[in-house]
């Protein structure tokens, strides 16, 4: 596993949501010293801590750990693809989804 990638990915999802790391360290219950260790790849997070971490972040456990999966080496366009998904309402998914029916 590469801790120093999933360090990163922990610290920019952290960022994009505006939040400290005292904030993260309290919604997954650990110390905000062992937050800035994993974020620095200093520490070495359980899975549990992991999947803790990625629930606070509101993202998924693959895409933080997408480097180090090899399923989960998907193409840039998928990804943006999922990231509009993950972000629009019904409506715009209802709409994507008719885009890609009509296309493919």
């Amino acid at each position: 596993m590469d801790y120093e990638l999933l360090g990163k990915r922990i610290r920019d999802e952290r960022l994009l949501l505006r939040l400290t790391i005292e904030q993260l360290a309290e919604r997954v219950n650990k110390s905000t010293n062992y937050i800035g260790q994993i974020e620095r790849s200093d520490g070495k997070p359980s899975l549990e801590t992991i999947v803790d971490l990625a629930n606070a972040l509101g993202t998924t456990v693959d895409s933080l750990l997408r480097d180090s999966l090899d399923a989960a080496q998907e193409d840039e366009t998928v990804r943006e693809i999922c990231t509009l998904l993950r972000t629009g309402d019904e409506n715009d998914k209802r709409f994507i989804l008719d885009v890609v029916r009509r296309y493919m």
